[in-house]
């Protein structure tokens, strides 16, 4: 018998790979031990076949009395593809290693009970952390009914994002630069503000040679002021592009952002900000689970002080701008006490390039299937 944990490690990793490109659904890995050897495979892509179906098809289908691992409890319900469970029992695996639970309420535990009402062993919990933490962006999708906010700043040591003239190119080298076109590539969404679109006109897509797929644009702008030739625009039919506006604005400059195929949606506005929440259901009810906020002080400042990130990628320059006047990565209305900061559930620091990359974890979604999946009984 191969070593559980370093199996359902290798599982882990491999999902990964899918990460862009599955949507809605989770990233999943399984392996099929046979002949004392793992055959993996993971759900690629939104719609095609699940985990254990490839990681089955990739042992060669005769798996009768071989065990299956897998990241997540298998489905048994039909979506865009048939049950897992189904499979499972069919081709006769005679035991099943899970690494989390499905806390969507549509599964929760029903995968492990038709399992064992088949007369297949089962055995759940085994790197229950780190299978759960890979799914954090669909665990909130399915228990908020929001999607996952992963925020990105680029600033000097000293918080800041431009001098005090306006200039911010560039902040950060070319390497955080490349990095930051890959967490766009892997984002459903990359938001911003009309501030930034005003200020730099940005295309906000992933121009790596490699870019496998564009992210959807959403910019925030209350007062329906964008240019219509800004560059942003002109990508829409290969990036499309959404636009939030408060519920007062005029049906004119509508229309003819409508007929370059750019999508207008209204939302309430709050102290004349558009409430971001109400721009996150929006995303949610569109069916975008991954957000990726890169924009400017002033809406850094309006997610945090609304409590709505969930994640934070702060590439830090080894440079001092100074200046009281300097613009800050995050401004907003911020806290009046030390006891109210927000506090990081976990970080990371490493280099990139000369710069510092600070990734921290804000809000901590993989512990509800961890408990769930330690406190579940078989029915």
């Amino acid at each position: 018998m191969l070593n559980k944990e370093v199996v359902m490690s290798r599982c882990i990793e491999l999902a990964r790979n899918a990460k862009g490109f599955t949507l809605t659904n989770p990233l999943v890995g399984a392996a099929v031990i046979k002949d004392n050897k793992a055959f993996y495979g993971i759900h690629e892509k939104y719609g095609c076949s699940h985990a254990e179906v490839n990681a089955i098809k990739n042992a060669g289908e005769d798996v009768a009395g071989c065990e299956l691992f897998v990241t997540l409890e298998p489905c048994s319900t039909y979506g865009k593809t048939p049950p897992c469970v189904e499979k499972i029992i069919s081709s006769g695996i005679k035991k099943v290693y899970i690494g989390v639970l499905d806390i969507n309420p549509k599964h929760r535990g029903q995968g492990v009970n038709i399992l064992k009402n088949a007369g297949i062993d089962v055995e759940y919990g085994i790197l229950a952390e780190e299978c759960s933490s890979l799914i954090e962006d669909f665990i909130k999708y399915q228990t908020e009914k929001l999607p996952y906010v992963t925020l990105k700043t680029a600033s000097s040591i000293d918080g800041k994002i431009a001098c005090k003239s306006g200039h911010s190119k560039w902040i950060t080298g070319a390497d955080a630069r490349e990095l930051v076109h890959k967490m766009r590539g892997l984002s459903d969404v990359v938001l911003t503000g009309i501030g930034t679109i005003e200020a730099d006109n940005p295309l906000l897509t992933d121009r790596r040679k490699d870019a496998a797929r564009q992210p959807v644009r959403a910019v925030l702008d209350s007062s329906l002021k964008i240019d219509i030739n800004a560059d942003i625009l002109k990508s829409a039919n290969t990036s499309p592009v959404i636009i939030y506006t408060s519920e007062n604005t005029e049906s004119s400059k509508i229309m003819q952002l409508n007929d370059k195929n750019i999508k207008v949606i209204k939302v309430p506005c709050i102290n004349g900000m558009l409430d971001i929440k109400e721009v996150l259901h929006s995303l949610y009810d569109l069916g975008y689970m991954n957000v990726f906020v890169e924009a400017g002080s002033r809406v850094n400042g309006s997610f945090f002080d609304n409590r709505l990130v969930d994640r934070l990628e702060a590439f830090i320059a080894p440079k001092v701008i100074g200046g009281q006047d300097a613009v800050s990565s995050i401004g907003g209305l911020g806290i009046n006490n030390m006891n109210d900061a927000l506090v990081f559930k976990d970080y990371k620091i490493n280099t990139c390039g000369k710069d510092i990359l600070v990734s921290a974890r804000i809000n901590d979604y993989a512990a509800r299937a961890v408990e769930f999946t330690k406190n579940y009984n078989v029915e």
